[in-house]
């Protein structure tokens, strides 16, 4: 772990110009402590202005609805939960998941894609630990998940950006992205699997690469897709200069293993517990040709037919379009840039390009979708060097012990 000491400012060799950034001044984790602090804060005021809304019922936020009947495996198991006529909303999985974390009781097969839902178990395995497993205690202990991990990422988020020379409280926008703040309201996983991702990236950017894998395996076990931001770092290491290439592998599988692994004997496990449906297949109408989804939505903005599923008023198309806008700029950066930052910020850029169109039209789940991909261009455009000058805590193509994660 980096102990905030200031790095040489010397001008790289030359034949290390081409070598990617590397963070070398981030400070120790008890200097962004404040920040974490300041984000839990903000998290729990997201999930009062929730109540403020829906009423005090600890359940509420989590959206249960009736087309699916998890409304009546919860009467069935004398479970308590505010029931929505209706359709309800994705908190209700997570809910339904944390009573039942190993799929021994079944209660996923009524899910609207059972197996996919039940693929994503960390968020509802920390509120079931937090709730020490009483029953009772678990919808306070799940919707705590996510003010605790906005306070995780905002103080990641510090850790980073200080270490590019920004102030340690820039971290506090981690809180700013809409997905986030939509996930800590619903009880859904974005802030936790967004918290796992960034704590990844500080301690790739420390070189401790092996501990970097398990936090981006915990990202994936939240939401797979946020896979893509271990690959973005393996890819930075393969293509970073002056190591070996045997090194270089030896990292890159330290980064992407453990998510892989772990993802893939999880999803064995469910496909072992809860039957196949023909449901699950829905889960790849999210994504398709790239901007083929933004076309068609944006149409809709120009007409101002477009309508947000939650009351945010005009706010609601400034936030589509400037997530748009973001991985645009996250684009071009990180093809002229060779950072980390720079590289997840392209790759999670041009996934958020692939969106579908299904998945826009519903502003709460177009910006949840959109927040690995606002997370990663928000970092890479916030390290950009300042007046042309590269911060002191940037140093070509020597990021320590990135080649062998010690």
């Amino acid at each position: 772990m980096s102990t905030g000491s200031s790095p040489s400012t010397s001008p790289a060799p030359a034949t290390q110009a081409a070598s990617p950034p590397a963070a070398t001044g981030q400070p120790p984790w008890r200097r962004v402590l404040g920040v974490g602090g300041a984000g839990l804060v903000l998290g729990c005021m997201f999930l009062l202005l929730q109540f403020l809304r829906l009423g005090f019922d600890v359940t509420a936020p989590f959206q249960v609805g009736t087309s699916w009947r998890l409304d009546e495996a919860f009467i069935a198991r004398r479970i308590p939960a505010r029931i929505n006529p209706g359709h309800g909303y994705d908190g209700q999985w997570f809910l339904g998941l944390a009573y039942d974390p190993l799929l021994r009781d079944h209660l996923a097969t009524g899910f609207d894609m059972p197996r996919y839902r039940a693929g994503r178990p960390l968020q509802a395995m920390a509120g079931w630990l937090l709730a020490g497993g009483r029953s009772a205690a678990i919808p306070t202990a799940l919707l705590a998940v996510g003010p605790l991990a906005l306070g995780l990422g905002a103080a990641a988020s510090g850790r980073v950006l200080a270490g590019f020379g920004r102030s340690r409280w820039w971290g506090l926008g981690f809180a700013l992205i809409p997905g986030v703040a939509v996930g800590v309201a619903f009880g859904t996983a974005e802030p936790l699997g967004l918290a796992l991702v960034v704590v990844g990236l500080s301690l790739a950017l420390d070189g401790r690469l092996p501990a970097a894998g398990l936090a981006f395996a915990g990202a994936g076990l939240t939401k797979e897709s946020y896979l893509v931001f271990a690959g973005a770092t393996a890819l930075w290491v393969l293509l970073s200069a002056g190591r070996a290439m045997w090194a270089r592998l030896a990292g890159a599988v330290w980064l992407v293993g453990p998510g892989m692994a772990a993802l893939g004997l999880w999803w064995a496990y469910v496909a072992r517990m809860i039957p196949g449906s023909a449901a699950d297949a829905k889960a790849a109408e999210a994504v398709g040709l790239p901007l083929a989804g933004w076309g068609p939505t944006l149409a809709q903005v120009v007409r101002g037919r477009y309508v947000p599923d939650f009351p945010v008023g005009p706010f609601g198309v400034l936030m589509l379009v400037g997530s748009l806008a973001l991985a645009l700029a996250a684009v071009a950066v990180g093809l002229r840039r060779r950072g980390l930052l720079d590289q997840t910020g392209l790759w999670l850029g041009l996934y958020g390009l692939l969106l579908s169109g299904f998945l826009l039209g519903h502003f709460l789940s177009a910006m949840r979708a959109l927040a690995p991909t606002v997370l990663a261009a928000g970092l890479a455009v916030a390290a950009l060097p300042v007046g042309g000058r590269a911060p002191a805590a940037e140093r070509g193509g020597r990021d320590r012990r990135a080649a062998t994660g010690s």
